[in-house]
């Protein structure tokens, strides 16, 4: 019976010492994880807004509302990221940007 214990006691430490190392590592695989799902959103949110940012350059340049080229690509070169409290980022409803988001939330508050 004493032996017994004492194996059951030796493998109960053995978990609690490995315990944490397999914790990091299940940690870097979803922050791992989490940066591909981010990456592929904001690959296609920029695919998206590069042909927006480019429409409103042109009618910048045709309707003269700076000076040349480089000051309209300068102001539309952020234009869908979202500044300030009046301008929502643009393309966060793809299907990549919600896949990103939900697995965001799957850990972050994992009872939603």
């Amino acid at each position: 019976m004493k032996c017994q214990w004492g194996r059951a006691m030796l493998a109960l430490m053995g978990l609690l010492i490995f315990m944490p190392a397999f914790a990091a590592e299940t940690e870097q695989e979803r922050k791992t994880q989490q940066a591909e799902l981010d990456a592929a959103c904001d690959a296609v949110r920029q695919e998206k807004l590069a042909v927006i940012r480019a429409d409103y350059v042109q009618e910048c340049i045709d309707k003269k509302q700076r000076p040349d080229r480089e000051s309209c690509e300068r102001f539309y070169a952020d234009y869908g990221e979202g500044a300030g409290p009046n301008q929502a980022p643009l393309f966060y409803d793809l299907p990549e940007c919600v896949k990103a988001a939900e697995y965001r939330r799957s850990y972050r508050h994992p009872d939603r």
